[in-house]
C-alpha cells in the first residue's frame, strides 16, 4: 500500500494536510463531490501540485481535533451520537461509490470537529489509485475511546462496546468494518437510539439512510460475527442466541449461514466454518437445519467431532445447533409457536421444546440482577464477563470447571483474589466477584 503524509499546516488558514505521490491521479469529480456534500461529514478540501507531490487540503480552521473533543466530560448518550455521525458518513460515501479505504479513519487526531455545528468532519482522499488504505475503522473506535471522558450511564452497554472492541481489534479482518456492522453494532447489539428516518433526513437536508432493513451485526463477544438480514427479533418468526445471549432475528428463509460475508449469519473469521455452511428452512410449518455439505459438519443438540452429522433435521424451539463447534439456540418467538406445532405431533413436540430449553450444561447467576446466562459449550466467554474464560477440563472419569483471568483488573473466587493469568477451580454454587459484581456459578446434572 502507498504511503500518505498527514499533518496540520498553519496559513491564512488552518488545513489538515495530506501529501501523496505527484504521478497519483486525483478525482475532480470526487473532489467536487465532496465539497458539494461538507454536510454530509466531509471536511471541505482544496487540492495543489508541487514539484513533487500532490497537497489535498482540508480545511479544519475553528474546528476541534476529535481526539481533544473527547476528552472533556462527555455523556455516554452524546459519545455514541458521535460514532453515529461516523456511522452515517461511512453509509453515504458507500451509497456514493466512494472506496472506504480513502477516508482518513485510523486516529482521532486526524479528524475534527465543529463544536457550534455539532458535526463530525473527515478526510476523504480523492484519488483514482487503490494503492491508498487510509481507513482502520475499529482501529479508530479503539483510539477514540481510549482518549474519551464519558459519563457512564449504563455499565452493561459500555462493557458490551468495549468488549467488541477488544474482540475485532485481535481478529486479523479487524479493518473489515462495514457501515452496516456499525450500524448494527449501535442498533441492534447495543440498542443505541439512533434516530428515526424522518429525524435524520431533517438533519440531512431531506436525505434519508439507506433501508436499515438490509443492515448487518457485528458480534460483540466471541467471533467476527455478522447478521446481513437485520430485522427485530418481535417482527422475525424465530431467532438464533449465541453463547454470549446474543439474539440473532431470522426474518426470512433460507435463512443461510457460512464463513462468507453474504450469508445471513456470517462467522468471517472462523476457519472451521465453510463458505456456506447450513441453511435454516420454514417448509410446511415446520422449521429446518440443513447441513450444505460442510467441510465440518452441522450438529443439533450434541457436538462431537465423531458424533451424527445433521443432514436435514427438523427444527423445534430450544434446540441447540452447533456449526461445528459454535452454539446457537433456535427459538420460535412465542407469537409464532402455533406455525411451527402441527399435526398429530403437537403435544409430543410441544413437550420437546420445552425440555429442549434446558441443555445448557451450566450457568451463571447475576445475583445483583438475578439474571440467568446459560453457559452451552466450554471454553466459555461473554460480554458481561469481559476478560475471563471459563473452562472444563477432563481426566477419564472425572472432570474439573476452573475460572481463568484473561485480562480482568478485578476478579475473586470465594474471597481470594485471581491476578490476570491465572486460574482457579470453582464448583457448582461456586460464587465468584468480577469488577463488585457479584455471580453465582451452577453445573447441571
Amino acid at each position: 500500500m502507498a504511503s500518505v503524509s498527514i499533518k496540520v499546516v498553519y496559513q491564512n488558514e488552518t488545513f489538515l494536510q495530506a501529501g501523496i505521490k505527484k504521478k497519483v491521479q486525483i478525482s475532480e469529480d470526487q473532489l467536487k463531490f465532496i465539497n458539494r456534500n461538507r454536510n454530509k461529514g466531509f471536511l471541505t478540501v482544496n487540492w495543489e501540485k508541487t514539484g513533487s507531490k500532490n497537497l489535498l487540503k482540508y480545511k479544519v480552521s475553528n474546528m476541534t481535533a476529535l481526539s481533544e473533543y473527547v476528552k472533556q466530560n462527555l455523556t455516554q448518550e452524546k459519545y455514541f451520537e458521535l460514532i453515529r455521525q461516523i456511522q452515517r458518513l461511512m453509509e453515504f460515501a458507500s451509497e456514493n461509490n466512494l472506496n472506504y479505504d480513502h477516508l482518513v479513519l485510523t486516529d482521532p487526531k486526524h479528524v475534527y470537529y465543529d463544536i457550534e455545528k455539532k458535526k463530525i468532519g473527515v478526510a476523504y482522499l480523492p484519488v483514482l489509485s487503490r494503492d491508498y488504505k487510509c481507513a482502520n475503522v475499529v482501529k479508530f473506535l479503539a483510539k477514540l475511546h481510549k482518549y474519551a471522558n464519558i459519563t457512564v450511564t449504563d455499565q452493561g452497554v459500555m462493557q458490551k462496546y468495549v468488549f467488541f472492541l477488544n474482540d475485532y481489534l485481535k481478529t486479523k479482518k479487524s479493518s473489515v468494518l462495514t457501515h452496516n456492522h456499525l450500524y448494527n453494532l449501535l442498533h441492534e447489539v447495543l440498542e443505541v437510539s439512533l434516530g428515526t428516518p424522518s429525524q435524520i433526513a431533517a438533519e440531512e437536508s431531506g436525505q434519508t439512510p439507506a433501508d436499515s432493513s438490509k443492515t448487518a451485526a457485528v458480534g460483540a463477544d466471541n467471533d467476527h460475527t455478522i447478521v446481513v438480514s437485520g430485522g427485530k427479533k418481535a417482527e422475525c418468526p424465530a431467532y438464533l442466541k449465541d453463547e454470549n445471549n446474543r439474539e440473532f432475528a431470522i426474518n426470512h428463509f433460507p435463512f443461510t449461514i457460512g464463513r462468507k460475508a453474504d450469508n445471513d449469519l456470517a462467522l468471517t473469521d472462523k476457519g472451521t466454518v465453510s463458505k456456506l455452511h447450513a441453511v435454516i428452512t420454514f417448509e410446511n410449518g415446520t422449521f429446518y437445519i440443513e447441513d450444505k455439505d460442510s467441510s465440518n459438519g452441522t450438529f443439533l443438540n450434541n457436538f462431537a467431532e465423531n458424533s451424527q452429522r445433521v443432514i436435514k433435521e427438523k427444527l423445534n424451539s430450544g434446540d441447540v445447533i452447533y456449526i461445528y463447534n459454535i452454539p446457537y439456540v433456535f427459538t420460535v418467538n412465542s407469537a409464532d409457536n402455533a406455525t411451527v406445532v402441527v399435526g398429530d405431533n403437537a403435544n409430543r413436540k410441544k413437550s420437546e421444546s420445552k425440555n429442549n430449553k434446558s441443555k445448557n450444561i451450566a450457568y451463571l447467576v447475576n445475583s445483583s440482577s438475578n439474571e440467568k446466562v446459560p453457559i452451552f459449550v466450554y471454553p466459555f466467554t461473554c460480554s458481561e464477563i469481559s476478560g475471563i474464560v471459563i473452562g472444563r477440563e477432563n481426566s477419564r472419569d472425572r472432570h474439573s470447571i476452573y475460572i481463568e483471568n484473561i485480562s480482568c483488573s478485578s476478579l475473586s473466587v470465594e474471597g481470594s483474589d485471581i491476578a490476570e493469568g491465572s486460574r482457579e477451580s470453582i464448583f457448582s454454587g461456586c460464587n465468584f466477584l468480577y469488577h463488585g459484581i457479584p455471580f453465582t456459578f451452577f453445573e447441571e446434572n
